[in-house]
């Protein structure tokens, strides 16, 4: 343990989220993965909250790891819209002693520390988590990370804003989990990904930079 890591435990600060540098060659089946999942208040990440989260590993060699590494409610600090209950059945009283976004932190960035992040539309589960990092003073570090929406629009497999199990559906792929649950998107997204995985991998495109020039939409 270093001095760092004492102060940091002493003071009960989270350690800082350093962003993971990937080379581009590295191949998938060897490539640390984690797919997230966010359930919210709504659709609206500079306003709305996290309510749960789950993350689920994907091991060396495309292996999706059960149980989740991360599965848990977030109290947040605000009403349940009827509107976000009607979508994943969570409510007030279930948040009721749940930990905050800032009390669960350290844990949401284990899971993510050295990772690629995997998940479907994932840029809106980063936002959100980006903007509760911000909001409680937490240190943030955006990671580098796959979405398996765009990467089937890339593959050709689809096009526009389509639900994760009709993704799966699309390519003979049984749903694995409770729709929007955090765990259970989580879950089907991973199965989603090691699928697109294995069809990159057949193309002779299965590495980091592979997956990355897949993508539909122009990355950073």
């Amino acid at each position: 343990m270093t001095i760092a890591d004492i102060f940091d435990r002493y003071l009960g600060q989270p350690k800082s989220l350093k962003r993971l540098r990937v080379p581009k060659h590295t191949p998938l089946e060897r490539l640390p993965m984690v797919v997230i999942d966010c359930e919210t208040t709504g659709l609206d990440s500079r306003r709305d909250r996290i309510v749960s989260i789950a993350a689920v590993k994907i091991a060396a060699g495309l292996s999706v790891i059960e149980p989740p590494i991360l599965d848990t409610l977030i109290d947040p600090r605000m009403p349940i819209p009827a509107r976000a209950i009607a979508v994943h059945g969570i409510d007030d009283a279930q948040v009721a002693n749940a930990p905050t976004i800032a009390e669960a932190y350290d844990e949401i960035q284990t899971a993510l520390a050295g990772c690629v992040v995997v998940g479907h539309h994932v840029s809106f589960d980063l936002a959100m988590l980006a903007v509760e990092a911000r909001r409680n003073g937490c240190d943030w570090r955006e990671p580098p990370w796959f979405d398996t929406c765009e990467l089937m629009a890339g593959l050709g497999l689809a096009a526009g804003n389509i639900d994760l199990v009709d993704m799966l559906a699309r390519l003979g792929i049984e749903p694995n989990g409770t729709r929007h649950s955090a765990a259970g998107d989580a879950r089907m997204a991973a199965d989603l990904f090691v699928a697109l995985a294995r069809k990159l991998i057949g193309q002779g495109r299965g590495t980091f930079g592979g997956a990355m020039a897949a993508h539909r939409a122009p990355r950073r």
